[in-house]
């Protein structure tokens, strides 16, 4: 089977936010890992043949980008899926760090490569893939398609065809039915006002230079977070939020008066768009004041109710639609927008629960990301994921915090014992080491 269509052949259009996006990577790569641990050994001819089968069902992983007519398009690649073998034992953490020196070029394609690292007990895969293509939720979706065809005997069918490309979420949006209805904001002042120039303060890009960043990794133990799930349940917010609320909580300890975070919104539930392999997300970001930090599940509700309000269809329309209205046309105005839309002292990419397929020999054990960097100064971007009942943390930054991950396991940890329970300071909170890339320790450990 061949997954190839004619190379000239335009697929479609890049939609504003994508070409947005392409805009920015001129000069600031922006590529994200994806890490899955699976149970069995495998080969790489057996992940290159599950590959080409991944690459048949989703369309834009079988794309370039052509920058060279006024709008930039999709157009097929002829390619596989690029596949490296790492030598076993090689700690994914270096492998990730690596990627993102590492760009990856919008032609000829496909916009996206693997790394095999052979382990001891199974193999990790490293997924690394061009922003032009797709977000974290759209990783997943391969990744879990990819273990699914790890299994497999075939090579997946037949591609599918242009009329199964992905819309752009421009188009998709603009489809909606009449605005849900309105979502009241926040009474504290939301982030992102036009009187709030603290919180709208651009950050500053630094140039590219392929100096790989310092990766740090963290698993929460399934007991801790299970009390996380229930105690957020209880206090009525996300768990997302908590998240936010521990990072900003670190941060204030630290010294810093003001936060502010960077979150990704999933617009296949915010706005229930159709799920694909493409980009469907939004930007949102919230903050909070040093005084705030004395009160964690009131910060929580504070991040909640800030996130509530602009994850609101008739917002998420707004922003879609101005955007739309007056997209940049070169890359340094896309450099412009996205250090005033991004900046953030942390960005937290979170995927939720993560179901693990299953699939005759082949499990999914653990899932790590997603891992990026975006070429802002002084920035943290942590992915998280949570798989069989343990939230992973990663977190990419050129300018680490060594106590970032173990405290805002501390800080969780000390917030969820359900009142009346013993002192969570008996609790073993987290597993596994912080790592920089070039002198790796052994990988955090996932077992009980």
């Amino acid at each position: 089977m061949s997954i190839s269509q004619a190379p000239a052949e335009t697929v479609r259009e890049l939609g504003p936010f994508e070409r947005a996006i392409d805009l920015y990577m001129h000069r600031n790569p922006v590529q994200f890992s994806l890490v899955a641990e699976v149970d069995r050994k495998v080969s790489e001819q057996t992940l290159a043949r599950a590959l080409r089968g991944v690459q048949a069902r989703h369309p834009l992983l079988r794309v370039s980008v052509d920058r060279r007519a006024p709008q930039a398009r999709y157009r097929w690649a002829e390619g596989p899926v690029g596949l490296e073998t790492a030598a076993e034992g090689t700690p994914w953490q270096a492998v990730v760090a690596d990627e993102q020196t590492r760009p990856i070029a919008p032609d000829p394609g496909p916009l996206l490569r693997a790394v095999l690292i052979p382990a001891e007990a199974g193999s990790v895969i490293v997924l690394t893939f061009a922003h032009q293509i797709t977000d974290g939720t759209g990783g997943l979706r391969v990744v879990a398609d990819l273990v699914a065809a790890l299994d497999g005997d075939e090579e997946g069918g037949e591609p599918t065809t242009e009329g199964d490309v992905p819309p752009s979420q421009e188009a998709l949006l603009r489809a909606l039915d009449a605005a849900p209805p309105h979502v009241e904001p926040p009474q504290d002042e939301l982030v992102g006002s036009p009187q709030d120039e603290l919180a709208d303060a651009p950050g500053e890009l630094t140039r590219f230079s392929g100096r790989a960043p310092h990766v740090s990794t963290l698993a929460l133990q399934r007991a801790l977070t299970a009390r996380l799930v229930s105690r957020c349940r209880t206090e009525g917010v996300s768990v997302h939020a908590a998240l936010c609320a521990a990072a900003c909580t670190v941060f204030h300890r630290a010294g810093r008066a003001r936060v502010r975070v960077l979150s990704p919104i999933d617009l296949r539930r915010a706005a229930r768009l159709p799920d694909a392999v493409a980009n469907r997300f939004a930007g949102a970001r919230t903050a909070s004041e040093a005084s705030q930090a004395g009160d964690f599940w009131e910060l929580a509700r504070h991040h909640h109710q800030a996130l509530e309000h602009q994850r609101a269809q008739g917002v998420l329309k707004a922003g879609s639609e101005a955007l739309d209205q007056q997209p940049p046309a070169t890359p340094e105005e896309a450099e412009a927008m996205m250090t005033v839309a991004t900046a953030a002292d942390i960005q937290i990419t979170n995927l939720g629960v993560v179901e693990a397929p299953a699939h005759g020999r082949t499990s999914l054990t653990a899932l790590w990301g997603p891992a990026q960097t975006t070429q802002l100064r002084g920035e943290h971007v942590l992915g998280v994921a949570t798989l069989g009942g343990r939230l992973r943390m990663t977190e990419l930054t050129h300018d680490p915090v060594a106590v970032l991950l173990p405290d805002m396991a501390t800080v969780l940890a000390q917030r969820c014992v359900e009142p009346g329970s013993p002192s969570s300071r008996s609790v073993r909170p987290v597993s596994g080491p912080t790592q920089r890339p070039r002198q790796p320790h052994p990988m955090s450990d996932t077992q009980e």
